[in-house]
């Protein structure tokens, strides 16, 4: 009998996809259980895992253990002071057991509901390890291994957060680290049997192994790029401990070193966070389905506390879109391992969109007469500093552009953050459970506005404006109380030291943890940069008070500087402002006076600015007003100037050099008829110190504080 080929090919090819079809369906079919199905199977394997543990217990019971010294078991209640009595048996059952087999609490928990749940702190199945004998207090390593939650489970009592406010009974440790140099700890004194830490340096961090030693997520140690420099191991170990950093020595040589820290420590603190609150919402479940009642209708044990009122955690402060992009991409890094860009689209939601609003619009260098070298590495890639970014994490992928209230993480910039507390449209209950906040670029801040920064930080921990949907037997007692604010961490991070950014640490930072900050005595300062040789003249002010200084100084100007304007002779006189409120004052005054000047600053329109020099540098004008945050954002270099006055110690210590540089010869009208007559005088107060440091040194900016002379020279002349 003969077949033909191709209808036997076309009944085979219709019989496979009958068969593919078929097969498709029933693969098809468990997909389509809902989740909770799947949930219970875990739950009951969780079940089954208490019930083991129950029985472990009572076999230790009848067994006494001799050989375990009694005191062993006292550090699993002093660990859990909330669950004693009232406390349902599971919880209790699972807390001891994780006591007796001296095995840490982020592991004994870690369920296969956790691993499928957040696959962000999975961690492969490893055999059972052998027992061994341990020869190390259980205390130790239940100190070890529980930094976390004891952090958060610490009860303030209302003399502890009078005491923090008052700043009394405060124990200082000063140290000298390799890479930081000198630390200074003020740590609070809120217990009577306050044990003094220990600060000595730690070592480097060179391994996962490290890593892990130090609380960290077994998911970001096998994606951290190790070894860790000695400056990043020494910060992520304090910031580790959870205490405030103020570090002002930033540079550009070691700003992706510092951000990669903060960026680590965020993301470990967040996968905590989140990983305690699934653990618990399983446990929650299987006591709901224990006592057969609804989830909702379960009385959860105080034990369970782990949530605040909102869900957000950590805020990043940062000055440009294009610092943002950085961290993103750090902590997708730190996630998922490293990726192009292709491969990210699919692990991070909405970076495509992400890409194309924060990457790009790079302003424009010239290549003749080129900008200086910080300017271009501080205004590299996108510059716009009015964004905010909500992060959220969810079961296997990291979502960007998530709402505020629903969102992990938030990066904004001060004018961001500002104007979401200043929304009508809508309230800012999310920054009411902050637990880490980070400001990088502080000195930034100051060139943009900041006030931005200090009004939105004195918009955190308030009292929510609408009902937060969080179940309150879940959110934490101090949280309910108000005293949010005094449970969370701060980093601080700037190029140099300012008296705003002390008063930040100082006013707005209450840890009850303590703080460390780092504080390196200047020893030259800019001063050594300056190449034009001439006498520069630094003139105190006396001042009653630090609120007396703005008018104080004014009134100076106004009778011991400006009639030297009325001198015949006397031009090209530049005045630099640092302070924008300083500026409009002397501006208006200078109207009043009729006194013949131009003005600079950083609202004026390239045209006018081109006019103003070119007035100034023909001898049209005798003065020159210039604004700090105009050369800040333009480093405009002014030719013609014979004559320089700061009213105030520049905010930026490279700006001094720079801006006496620009009285080289080179830069001068041969016809203006002068000669080599020039001068430079600096205008300060007492409360200056800091400024003053970044300038001419420590130890002279010392003398010239707490001198009993009206005026200081110094000299570059060779």
């Amino acid at each position: 009998m003969l077949v033909d080929p191709h209808v036997c090919a076309k009944d085979t090819s219709n019989k496979q996809f009958k068969m593919k079809q078929k097969h498709s369906k029933n693969r098809a079919k468990p997909y389509k259980k809902p989740t909770p199905a799947r949930r219970n199977e875990r739950f009951s394997k969780n079940y089954s895992f208490i019930q083991r543990s129950k029985q472990m217990e009572e076999s230790h019971r009848r067994e006494r253990m001799p050989t375990a010294p009694k005191q062993e078991y006292e550090p699993v209640a002093e660990l859990l002071p909330e669950i004693q009595d009232d406390v349902d048996e599971t919880g209790f059952y699972e807390q001891l057991v994780t006591g007796f087999n001296n095995i840490p609490t982020s592991d004994i928990l870690s369920s296969k509901a956790e691993e499928e749940e957040d696959h962000f702190i999975a961690v492969p199945r490893k055999s059972k390890p052998k027992k061994e004998k341990r020869s190390v207090n259980l205390s130790a390593d239940l100190e070890t291994y529980n930094s976390f939650s004891k952090r958060f489970d610490f009860e303030l009592s209302t003399d502890n957060i009078n005491d923090l406010i008052a700043r009394k009974d405060i124990k200082t440790i000063k140290s000298n680290w390799s890479a930081l140099g000198n630390v200074r700890f003020d740590i609070p004194r809120l217990v009577d049997d306050f044990k003094e830490p220990d600060c000595r340096e730690p070592k480097d961090i060179a391994s996962s192994g490290d890593l892990q030693k130090l609380e960290v997520k077994a998911s970001i140690c096998g994606n951290a790029k190790l070894p860790l420099t000695a400056l990043q191991s020494q910060l992520f170990y304090i910031a580790n401990n959870y205490q405030d950093v103020y570090f002002p020595h930033r540079t550009h040589g070691n700003a992706e070193d510092i951000r990669y820290v903060y960026c680590l420590h965020a993301l470990n603190h967040m996968l905590k966070v989140r990983s305690l609150i699934l653990r618990n919402n399983e446990k929650v479940s299987a006591l709901a389905k224990t006592q057969k009642v609804s989830p909702n209708e379960v009385s959860i044990p105080e034990s369970f506390r782990d949530q605040g009122l909102k869900r957000m955690k950590v805020v990043f402060v940062v000055p440009f879109r294009e610092s943002a992009l950085k961290i993103v991409n750090i902590i997708g890094d730190l996630l998922f391992g490293s990726q192009d860009d292709q491969a990210r689209k699919t692990s991070i939601a909405n970076y495509e969109r992400f890409l194309a609003d924060y990457s790009g619009n790079t302003i424009y260098f010239p290549k003749t007469n080129p900008k200086p070298v910080d300017y271009e590495q501080t205004f590299s890639g996108n510059t716009d500093d009015n964004f905010k970014l909500g992060i959220r994490f969810t079961k296997k992928t990291m979502s960007l552009f998530s709402d505020m209230n629903s969102s992990d993480m938030l990066i904004a910039s001060p004018l961001g953050l500002r104007m979401l507390v200043t929304d009508k449209e809508s309230d800012f209950d999310f920054l009411n459970s902050i637990e880490l906040l980070i400001m990088d670029q502080a000195e930034l801040f100051l060139a943009q506005n900041w006030e931005n920064l200090l009004h939105s930080l004195d918009h955190l921990h308030l009292q929510p404006q609408k009902l937060p949907d969080t179940n309150c037997q879940r959110v934490r007692t101090w949280c309910l109380s108000g005293a949010s604010s005094f449970y969370r961490q701060t980093l601080f991070f700037s190029s140099h030291e300012l008296p705003e950014f002390r008063a930040v640490i100082n006013s707005k930072c209450n840890n009850y943890q303590g703080k460390a900050r780092v504080s390196n005595l200047v020893e030259h300062g800019d001063i050594r940069n300056v190449l034009t040789p001439i006498q520069q003249v630094f003139r105190l002010i006396n001042c009653s008070s630090v609120e007396s200084t703005f008018d104080d100084r004014f009134q100076y100007f106004v009778k011991n500087i400006m009639p030297q304007f009325s001198k015949p002779g006397f031009s090209h006189c530049m005045l630099y402002v640092p302070s924008y409120f300083d500026y409009v004052r002397i501006r208006n005054h200078f109207k009043t006076e009729m006194v013949s000047f131009v003005q600079i600053n950083e609202y004026t329109k390239k045209e006018k600015i081109s006019r103003a020099r070119d007035i100034f540098f023909h001898s049209g004008a005798s003065v020159l007003l210039y604004s700090e945050r105009a050369h800040f954002f333009r480093r405009t270099r002014i030719k013609g100037i014979r004559n320089l006055i700061m009213y105030q110690p520049p905010n930026f210590p490279h700006f001094y050099s720079e801006m006496i540089n620009l009285m080289l010869e080179s830069n001068q009208n041969p016809r203006d008829g002068f000669g080599d007559a020039m001068s430079v005088s600096i205008l300060y107060t007492k409360y200056d110190l800091l400024s003053l440091s970044n300038i001419v040194g420590s130890e002279n900016a010392v003398k010239l504080t707490s001198g009993k002379k009206d005026s200081y020279l110094f000299s570059t002349k060779t």
